[in-house]
């Protein structure tokens, strides 16, 4: 028996910690965009409380859309699988998976 097959995995957590840097930083960014939106529209509605609702209503559906955009997905996914692979390796000392595993598969209408 070789010494790699004793030794227990190791967590990846330096891998953790990128994915959740890589998602923090797709969620700064959408972030940014809507609290620009904002103030861009504030500045621009001073006292006029229908422009200020109006901003309001864009930097929620920016944040919405957020929800929907593929890249903060698969940040999102990729930040968890790596997270749950670590936690599996301190806790079974399995080793973590080569890679997140893939969404199932969307079947299209009388396909």
């Amino acid at each position: 028996m070789s010494d790699d097959d004793t030794t227990p995995a190791k967590a990846d957590w330096a891998g953790v910690g990128e994915s959740f840097r890589n998602l923090g930083r797709h969620l700064s960014g959408k972030a940014r965009s809507a609290g620009d939106a904002i103030s861009s529209a504030t500045g621009e509605a001073e006292g006029a409380a229908e422009q200020v609702g109006a901003a309001f209503k864009s930097a929620v559906d920016s944040l919405d859309e957020t929800t929907s955009d593929p890249d903060v997905k698969e940040a999102t996914r990729t930040a968890t699988a790596k997270l749950l692979d670590a936690i599996k390796a301190e806790l079974t000392g399995e080793p973590r998976s080569p890679k997140p595993p893939e969404p199932p598969q969307q079947l299209e209408p009388g396909a």
